[in-house]
């Protein structure tokens, strides 16, 4: 069956879409498109009513919409090649973090300080932190054991000079130094929970708290790839609040 065109009748981009459809049975590239686009051009051309020709306008049109239609298609592949190189250009940043430390939100991943010791008996624990919207007035932290029972609170207010920094607008993160409201180091070694609260003008405040993780490697997933925190779990990179 072939395609009828009406002589003087504008050659749209469905036409030109059903020209690509019939031929082959196959998809066509925005070149096969055109050059079928003419051969319909120029049957219009030789067969047009001598007494009602074609406008320039109309050629101009019919030009214009194929040609709208092969920008289109390398235009799409233009941007495909870019969000490829972006795509590789990420996953090499993300490489680059293994075995760095970062700070996530602890409300996605646990709000969690590590404490353990070496054969020697030193304590070290993981770091952990809060991020702070806007400045606060003060800022409370409460470390509990697995038991929940408070074994240190710490207090960042105006009042003290040493505070300011804490309060600022910003994430925050510090190292604890295992020991409990009396100054002895806990004797339990694992996993303590901490809370972080902040207000100004006594009214309460939004606080993230944040988490240490290490970065083991990367995981490649359907919607790209994550940073693999081991038993924390995944995370993307727009979740790091931090570089340690």
């Amino acid at each position: 069956m072939g395609i009828t065109t009406l002589i003087n009748e504008p050659l749209d981009n469905s036409a030109a879409s059903e020209l690509a459809r019939l031929t082959n049975g196959t998809p066509q590239s925005s070149g096969d498109i055109k050059d079928g686009f003419l051969n319909i051009l120029v049957a219009q051309l030789k067969n047009q009513d001598p007494t009602n020709p074609m406008q320039n306008s109309e050629l101009t049109s019919q030009i214009a919409q194929i040609s709208t239609v092969e920008g289109i298609e390398k235009l799409n592949k233009t941007l495909g090649s870019i969000v490829g190189q972006m795509d590789n250009n990420q996953t090499m940043q993300k490489v680059a973090l293994i075995g760095r430390g970062i700070m996530v939100s602890g409300h996605d991943y646990g709000s969690e300080i590590l404490v353990s010791a070496n054969e020697q008996g030193d304590i070290s624990t993981t770091p952990f932190g809060y991020e702070l919207d806007r400045p606060a007035d003060s800022v409370n932290i409460t470390i509990k054991n697995k038991n929940g029972t408070v074994v240190r609170e710490m207090e960042f207010n105006k009042s003290d000079l040493h505070s300011g920094e804490f309060l600022q607008a910003g994430v925050h993160s510090f190292v604890w130094d295992g020991k409990d409201a009396d100054g002895n180091h806990v004797e339990e070694k694992g996993a303590y929970h901490f809370t972080v609260s902040a207000s100004q003008q006594e009214q309460t405040l939004l606080i993230h708290p944040l988490r240490y993780a290490e970065v083991n490697g990367i995981v490649r997933q359907e919607k790209g790839t994550k940073l693999d925190l081991g038993l924390v779990g995944t995370a993307n990179m727009d979740e790091v609040r931090q570089f340690l």
